[in-house]
């Protein structure tokens, strides 16, 4: 199946390259590969990263005062663990403000390592007693941006040809109503993290814009104003934001990381209230909340009304208004044909929760409770796997949840109760033997009739319920310039699931090494495994159970070859097993090239990939470069190449414009995609251009 030897140029390039070294743009690689760890740990494509990656780049462009920064801020970076968060606070007020970074190395819970990976995100001031906010400094030390952006598909999907009268009499939900183009507008104004005023606006592909069904023009409009940090209120934000509290078991709106290589993944960041902004229609609240303070103590409120899209059954009536039920919430965000265009903000989603919290030294202990209602009773189609989900109008859940950092430990866990009696429950540790070793544990309980929507905690289902599992990790540097992590996991699902008609089990492990033998490149080499619970593909009367195995392997290069220009290329590696079906195999390999001159206005990248897949269950993902604020992580799948490059050029201070274009070539098929997305022919191209403004 696998022809190696069209990869054999790459894989010499790979090997023999490996030599060259040189600067990188380190800071850019760090938010790459954050972003890219997520991806990884969740194998979506689709999930939103655009908060995280803003919080990445506006760290990397203004980076965190040392004797200023919070706990809260210093974790929202995701490079640290709270026991290195609490070793810098503790040093900070057992010895005064910093005097430079460089103090950092004195710490010791915080390896060299952790040093170098937040030095682009960090920084000493020098006036450390002038911690006065005035209207001045607040618009002085400011920043604003304004960015457009537009994207399409260039070649023609059968939903923009053109239709007769008669064709779109006869199906009305035959074509899109608008054009193909999509088209993207987002300002905001932003002092630090204590005050933040925006809005978006979006029109996806298909949507019509300033005409029909959207004569407002864009299809999705959000707005947020949010201020921290000014007095007894710790928190206010007005319009739309996210709720992030405790390990995510009563209430998570926002991205929720899932295991992967960096073990710091397994422990949720509760930041509480957030601004709102990115552009998915279904991961925010839509309100006020308020986070007010009183010596140790700290009150959350929020209450959100928030018109969702949902699947409305209309049963005896033809008034969709006046139905009573809905089968499932709408979560694509797409209003392209008369039949989604039904389904746009028809069922009214009211959200209560309030939440209490107290802190002392390294300990903190927090209460936590919600209650969401909707304007249509959730009736769905059940089945013997999903008999216990939830069902009506209204629910909720109460939680509470702990965090203990006491020196090289730290312990974390959290308990829930859905309203109809369900549990969920977990419980976390990390332990630093050594600024050289850390040990993690995960142990997680979630009831197979625990019923909460809003739950979003790290778990091998893509929801907290059904399960019980054990994860066990160490990351360890056994010399300067290596690093092995690894870890194992051990889970069970007492009832049925989607495609496992019988209670099941499974596990994975995945382990890394990594050689960096200097600043300008890095060497690892990444091993994962993973057996799940899947019904035999084999025609029986009943389904049986059986099991999937799926084995991973990836060598990895990064290295430059002057300070201007570096490179990567990889190859990946992988097989999947079904009881039922033939193996699948699958392996990419790929090569990028990265030129960012320090005095040029001018920068770009490129990347070349081939991919060879007998199937969608051997496919494999790969992050790729893209405008700011944008990221792209498609599933490779089946037998072509993929091509990009992305170029930025700043026309002057504060003024960018980025494009990118990209193109996919199969060499297995004669039609992409299907229905309303199919295209004609084995190409398809992507272009993507955005203009930011900075004031």
């Amino acid at each position: 199946m696998l022809r190696i030897e069209r990869y054999s140029i790459l894989l010499v390039s790979l090997i023999v390259t490996f030599s060259a070294y040189s600067q990188t743009d380190e800071e850019r690689d760090i938010i790459e590969r954050s972003i890219e760890f997520i991806a990884e740990g969740a194998d979506n494509e689709d999930l939103d990263y655009t908060t995280l990656i803003d919080d990445l780049t506006y760290f990397l462009e203004r980076p965190l005062d040392l004797n200023r920064a919070s706990s809260d801020e210093l974790s929202a970076i995701r490079l640290l663990s709270d026991i290195e968060i609490q070793a810098i606070i503790r040093h900070r007020e057992e010895y005064g403000a910093f005097i430079s970074v460089e103090e950092l190395q004195s710490i010791s819970n915080l390896s060299v390592a952790s040093i170098r990976r937040i030095l682009p995100f960090i920084r000493v001031k020098g006036n450390v007693d002038d911690l006065k906010i005035s209207r001045k400094e607040i618009w002085n030390n400011s920043n604003q941006e304004l960015f457009m952006r537009t994207d399409r598909v260039l070649e023609e999907r059968d939903g923009y040809r053109t239709a007769t009268a008669a064709e779109l009499e006869d199906n009305p939900n035959s074509r899109y109503l608008g054009s193909p183009w999509r088209y993207y507008m987002r300002y905001r104004f932003r002092y630090q993290n204590k005050i933040s005023i925006g809005f978006t606006a979006e029109k996806d592909g298909g949507e019509e814009f300033f005409q029909g069904s959207q004569k407002n023009g864009f299809d999705f409009y959000s707005a947020h104003a949010f201020i921290a940090g000014f007095g007894k209120v710790e928190k206010l934000a007005i319009g739309d934001y996210q709720a992030l509290m405790g390990q995510g078991l009563v209430l998570w709106s926002g991205l929720g990381f899932g295991k992967s290589m960096d073990l710091l993944t397994l422990k949720r960041n509760p930041r509480g209230i957030t601004p709102y902004r990115s552009v998915n229609e279904n991961l925010f609240f839509r309100g006020a909340a308020v986070t007010l303070r009183q010596d140790r103590f700290r009150l959350t409120l929020l209450y959100s009304d928030h018109d969702r899209d949902g699947n409305v059954l209309t049963g005896d009536t033809l008034d969709r208004e006046e139905a009573l039920a809905f089968s499932s919430l709408q979560l694509s965000g797409f209003h392209r044909t008369p039949r989604e265009l039904e389904d746009r903000k028809s069922v009214n989603e009211k959200v209560a929760a309030a939440e209490l919290t107290w802190r002392k030294g390294g300990l903190s202990i927090g209460a936590r409770g919600m209650r969401f209602q909707y304007s249509k009773a959730l009736d769905r189609d059940l089945r013997p796997y999903s008999r216990f989900a939830f069902e009506g109008d209204r629910g909720g859940a109460v939680g509470l949840d702990y965090d203990y950092v006491k020196s090289n430990l730290n312990l974390f866990g959290e308990i829930a109760r859905s309203e109809n009696g369900g549990i969920a429950y977990l419980n976390g540790a990390y332990l630093v033997m050594d600024p050289k070793v850390t040990f993690a544990a995960f142990h997680r309980g979630f009831d197979r009739n625990f019923q909460n929507p809003y739950a979003l905690a790290v778990a091998e289902s893509s929801t907290p319920i059904n399960e019980n599992g054990l994860l066990m990790g160490i990351m360890t540097r056994p010399a300067p310039r290596w690093q092995v992590a690894a870890w194992l996991d051990r889970f069970r699902f007492p009832w049925l699931r989607f495609n496992s008609d019988a209670p099941s089990q499974g596990w994975e492990m995945m382990s890394q090494v990594s050689y960096k033998p200097n600043r300008s490149s890095e060497f690892y080499v990444r091993y994962r495994h993973r057996e799940r619970p899947r019904n035999s593909a084999e025609e029986t009367i009943i389904d049986i159970a059986g099991q999937t195995m799926q084995n991973n392997l990836r060598l990895n290069l990064n290295y430059s070859v002057s300070e201007s220009m570096s490179m990567r290329s990889r190859i990946e590696w992988t097989d999947y097993a079904r009881e039922g079906t033939d193996r699948q195999e699958g392996i990419m390999l790929y090569h990028d090239v990265i030129y960012r001159p320090k005095s040029s206005p001018f920068d770009f990248s490129m990347r070349y990939v081939i991919f060879d897949t007998d199937g969608y269950d051997s496919r494999l993902y790969a992050f790729e470069q893209d405008v700011l604020y944008f990221y792209s992580i498609p599933a490779l799948s089946g037998t072509g190449s993929r091509y990009y490059i992305v170029g930025r050029y700043t026309l002057k201070k504060g003024v960018d414009f980025w494009v990118k274009w990209s193109r996919w070539h199969y060499l297995d098929r004669d039609v992409i995609s299907s229905g309303l997305d199919e295209i004609q022919g084995p190409i398809r191209s992507d272009i993507r251009m955005q203009l930011r403004l900075q004031f």
